[in-house]
């Protein structure tokens, strides 16, 4: 059982890619969902779709602000605590922007954006709404990161997977430092899960990961958003600073 009737979610990354089937799922099992974007027309979209689906969850969007991205902001909490009465969980789904650039040819200038926009953009999500989840009976933090960043490897980007294993590093020691609160943190290792609106320019195709995935398959949006689902929920209250892999076991390779 899942218990996320009348709990409310701020989720960043959500409006596109792998985002869209964990609002729905999300939505559907009874959570208020909060897509912080700045996507605005993509966002409306989404939120009149969902909501036409008569599920017990509402799903609304925020956009930015005058002081930068919506989830970086105290306000951004304190109006959604005022809205739902509660915001009891926050999602950082914020893609990467690397690319297959060898290790080599990669400017440091280069690296470091990566770094400032998966890890300063996860850190500043959790900060600004740290005062609001300690007041939520039930709080969670999600992060993602990547079969690559953590176990290392030669398939993805080489700046996505540095910034990602420090996305890692960022949760397992958030979760040390607010366990004593009943905050939870835990981070998603990725496997190769396709966009739903299919590749970016600079994308790697997941297929290349195929060969070395136990399972033999790629994985999908909705593998993902069940593993939220989970995490999101009350019934998670004893698991804290874990890297769950969604992978099909790509991170069993030798």
């Amino acid at each position: 059982m899942q218990t996320l009737q009348g709990r409310t979610c701020a989720f960043a990354g959500a409006t596109a890619g792998d985002g869209v089937a964990a609002v729905k799922a999300l939505c559907q099992g009874g959570m208020n969902v909060v897509m912080t974007t700045h996507a605005a027309a993509r966002a409306q979209a989404l939120v009149d779709e969902v909501n036409s689906l008569g599920y017990p969850g509402r799903c609304v969007a925020v956009g930015a602000t005058e002081d930068g991205p919506a989830e970086e902001s105290p306000a951004t909490y304190e109006r959604l605590e005022q809205t739902f009465g509660s915001v009891d969980v926050i999602i950082s789904n914020t893609g990467g922007l690397g690319d297959g650039t060898p290790m080599e040819q990669v400017e440091t200038d280069v690296l470091m954006q990566e770094v400032e926009h998966l890890v300063a953009g996860s850190f500043n999500m959790m900060k600004a709404a740290l005062p609001s989840l300690r007041r939520s009976k039930a709080p969670r933090i999600i992060l993602m990161t990547s079969v690559e960043g953590v176990e290392g490897g030669v398939h993805g980007s080489f700046v996505n997977a540095v910034a990602k294993g420090a996305v890692n590093a960022l949760a397992k020691n958030a979760a040390a430092r607010l366990a004593g609160e009943g905050i939870t943190v835990n981070c998603i290792a990725k496997g190769a899960i396709p966009r739903v609106e299919g590749l970016h320019p600079g994308d790697l195709d997941p297929a290349d990961f195929l060969p070395s995935i136990p399972m033999g398959r790629l994985g999908t949006p909705e593998d993902l958003a069940q593993l939220i689902c989970f995490l999101a929920s009350e019934e998670s209250a004893y698991i804290t600073g874990q890297t769950i892999s969604v992978s099909g076991g790509l991170d069993l390779r030798p």
